[in-house]
């Protein structure tokens, strides 16, 4: 245990609780350190651990938050600063240089493709500001003493400025998961599950129209859809329901909290992922099919390199390729025809997450990083 060392993981975009960086990162921190700080924005009560003291700031306007959240870190000496926004880089290099602090930067994804395809905007708009951001966090970065990425493809983008780089991937909490029963039990209405961003990024709408072919076989199936979605996009979503008639086919609900997944996702017969096959998703990989395949839910995703390594490699699921409404229907009518190879594909899920994909071995690669990171 070591009493000592002070540790601050800040961030400046996510929740206190945010699942990566609480309730993995720090949670795992803390088995081997006594002082770990959490530097985050006020959007709830966070609660109370051993060990474990949040301090929150109130968010107001971009600037202000990125002032407030460095004056914080400042005034709390830590002895290690764990970033997880490039814009809090500029920051972070302050606290190394001037007051003499390891810095260690959590890169969770492309930055230019952030800006580019999570927007209403034109990318002849977006363009020059991505660009912009991207060289901000590939020049600050390269002072920091360690990267650390979630994707050999995230990773790639640093190579040329940083000798120091490790993966950490985002794989489930088993121990989570196994609270819930774990035995297949076929349900008599089929719920088709998606949890997580509501964005047209994602292809959300066409998950939704899917729903036009599912319902015509399967009158009964309902497609839930749980996530924070900004009005606008509500509102064509809602269109798309009301113009087809899906009102009883199609169930939105606001996001639930991180620790409460695992009682959402048994009462799902189908998860989906992402159906957005975009240059970001193409250097990411999503948590959901690994929350899915913890419990033996077969999950469907797009063609992108993690999809194919973790769903179609192991069995566990299948690829809409291309992801259209039409052949989301067809894939989705043609497995709930045939609930024995859903349950194939759930056991072979299960199995792959509990003997490879877990957190557990991410645990001791984050220690490591840390004890490297101290002892220069």
């Amino acid at each position: 245990m070591k009493k000592s060392t002070h540790i601050c993981h800040i961030t400046i975009g996510h929740n206190p609780t945010d699942d990566r960086i609480f309730y993995k990162e720090v949670k795992t921190l803390s088995e081997r350190y006594q002082k770990i700080s959490v530097i985050a924005p006020n959007r709830f009560d966070p609660g109370l651990y051993p060990g474990i003291r949040f301090h929150l700031f109130r968010e107001i306007r971009f600037f202000r938050n990125l002032f407030r959240a460095y004056k914080i870190a400042r005034e709390l000496q830590a002895d290690l600063y764990h970033i997880h926004e490039f814009e809090f880089l500029p920051f972070a290099l302050i606290l190394k240089y001037k007051y003499r602090r390891k810095i260690i930067y959590d890169a969770h994804e492309t930055i230019y493709y952030y800006f580019t395809e999570f927007t209403r905007r034109s990318k002849l708009i977006t363009f020059i500001p991505a660009v912009v951001a991207q060289a901000l966090e590939w020049s600050c970065s390269h002072f920091t003493d360690h990267i650390i990425t979630v994707t050999p493809w995230v990773a790639k983008g640093f190579k040329p400025f940083h000798k120091r780089i490790s993966l950490i991937y985002n794989y489930p909490i088993v121990d989570m998961f196994d609270k819930i029963p774990q035995q297949y039990v076929p349900k008599n209405q089929p719920v088709i599950l998606y949890h997580g961003q509501i964005a047209p990024a994602r292809n959300i709408h066409v998950m939704v129209e899917s729903m036009v072919y599912i319902s015509k076989k399967f009158p009964d199936a309902k497609l839930l859809i749980i996530g924070g979605v900004q009005q606008w996009y509500k509102e064509q979503l809602d269109q798309i329901v009301s113009d087809n008639n899906l009102e009883k086919s199609v169930e939105f609900r606001p996001p639930v909290p991180y620790i409460d997944i695992p009682e959402l996702i048994q009462f799902a017969t189908l998860g989906l992922s992402s159906m957005m096959p975009n240059e970001s998703f193409k250097r990411s990989i999503q948590i959901k099919p690994f929350e899915f395949m913890c419990l033996g839910i077969p999950v469907l995703g797009c063609r992108v390199p993690s999809t194919e390594m973790y769903i179609e490699q192991t069995g566990s699921g299948m690829l809409v390729d291309p992801p259209t409404a039409e052949n989301l229907g067809a894939i989705i009518i043609d497995l709930l025809s045939h609930p024995e190879i859903m349950q194939q594909m759930g056991e072979r899920g299960r199995q792959a997450v509990r003997e490879q994909f877990n957190w557990s071995k991410m645990k001791e690669p984050l220690f490591k990083i840390y004890e490297q990171v101290l002892m220069c």
